[in-house]
């Protein structure tokens, strides 16, 4: 069985060597003399369940270490073991370090062991509600998004698409919650179910719109939104759509103060990846797009612009497979349109096969006019924005 794997982190190395020899039985126990040792620790190997750290230290206190943790480990939970009974500074170090427990020296083993459960509990628990969470609003965003690859091809294409770019981009660049801003890209194109299907035809072949199909088009994001915002603890999907249109320079809607990196991460990055899409949809070249995009000062965040260009640059062209319609796998992507044999568009380019594409093209197939083969795709794990 695998131990929980805690660190120790004081100044007084006698003290960790204790600690090492009473706890080895129940416990994985890393130590690091002094805090700078300890934040160097993190970064090592498997991550700690619990860490523990001392209140007097030189250099940096526990206080300034331990909420340096809650930013490099916020999962592990965070314990105070001290001899310092200074009630305003050990409450600035509970408050700064979100701690979970707080012990005095000395203290007896049994009590300490029993603290150190208490913390892998709370560890456990919360990453298994946060995993809970995860494969919940999964499952209910594909569903969601499976029901739009049906009414609106169109728009669960550029989903796919721009969830590919927004990977590229997640790839290079350090982020919290990863799986909150896919899951943003992928439903932000939810709001096109309200779309006419000329405007969503016009809007796919880069066409002028009417004044008024254009104000169509700019609700999408609300509609998306006002669709999403009944569902429970989706707020930071609902604020990266809602901001997908918010400038670096906090320029465009909606109506507030927010710029620069108080603009939700989720947003900025939908913002970069759906100017991207709309620019590939034009005919333009993804690297030409990218010096497009930098060529609009204080529309984006410069680092995320930075991570894109390096994904559109670094990918190497990749090779395009004639298949025919029984051998089109899960993952495969189009690499162009699929039509049926009297030439009408069924499936735009771009789209990922899934379950339910798979079934749809099946069931074209059955029809008169049938579906032209070979079908034409890129293997499973293209990035279409690179490859386009």
């Amino acid at each position: 069985m695998t131990l929980p794997r805690v660190l120790f982190v004081d100044d007084e190395p006698h003290l960790l060597n204790g600690l090492r020899r009473q706890l080895r039985r129940d416990f994985d126990v890393v130590t690091a003399v002094g805090a700078a040792n300890g934040l160097f620790s993190l970064g090592r190997d498997e991550p700690f369940e619990v860490i523990v750290s001392d209140f007097l230290m030189p250099g940096i206190n526990g206080a300034e270490f331990l909420a340096a943790v809650r930013k490099a480990a916020p999962d592990a939970t965070r314990m105070l073991l001290t001899g310092h009974t200074n009630l305003p500074d050990a409450a600035t170090t509970v408050n700064e370090g979100g701690i979970f427990r707080m012990l005095l020296k000395p203290v007896d083993q049994t009590t300490l062991t029993a603290a150190l459960h208490d913390c892998v509990a709370q560890h456990r628990l919360v990453i298994g509600e946060r995993e809970l969470l995860e494969q919940t609003l999964r499952g209910c965003v594909h569903a969601l998004v499976d029901v739009l690859s049906l009414a609106n091809p169109a728009a669960f294409a550029r989903a796919t698409r721009m969830r590919r770019t927004a990977v590229a981009v997640l790839d290079r660049v350090a982020v919290a919650d990863r799986w909150a801003v896919e899951l943003s890209v992928m439903m932000s194109q939810l709001g096109a179910v309200s779309l006419p299907p000329s405007v969503v035809e016009r809007l796919g072949a880069a066409e002028s719109l009417t004044a008024a199909e254009q104000r169509m088009v700019d609700e999408v994001p609300d509609v998306a939104e006002r669709l999403i915002a009944p569902i429970p603890r989706l707020t930071a999907i609902t604020d990266a759509i809602r901001y997908s249109r918010r400038n670096w320079d906090g320029s465009g809607p909606p109506g507030d103060n927010l710029a620069g990196e108080d603009i939700p991460f989720g947003a900025r990055l939908l913002h970069i990846v759906q100017d991207l899409d709309s620019l590939i949809c034009e005919g333009v070249a993804p690297g030409v797009a990218c010096v497009t995009l930098r060529s609009r000062p204080g529309h984006y965040d410069p680092v995320l612009l930075d991570a894109l260009t390096d994904a559109v640059q670094g990918e190497a062209s990749t090779a395009v497979s004639a298949v025919a319609l029984a051998d089109l796998r899960i993952g495969m992507v189009l690499a162009a349109p699929v039509r049926s044999g009297t030439g009408t568009l069924l499936v735009n380019p771009g789209q990922e096969v899934t379950t339910s594409l798979m079934s749809r093209l099946r069931n074209f197939a059955t029809l008169d006019d049938g579906v032209a083969e070979p079908v034409m795709v890129y293997p499973p794990g293209t990035d279409v924005t690179a490859a386009t």
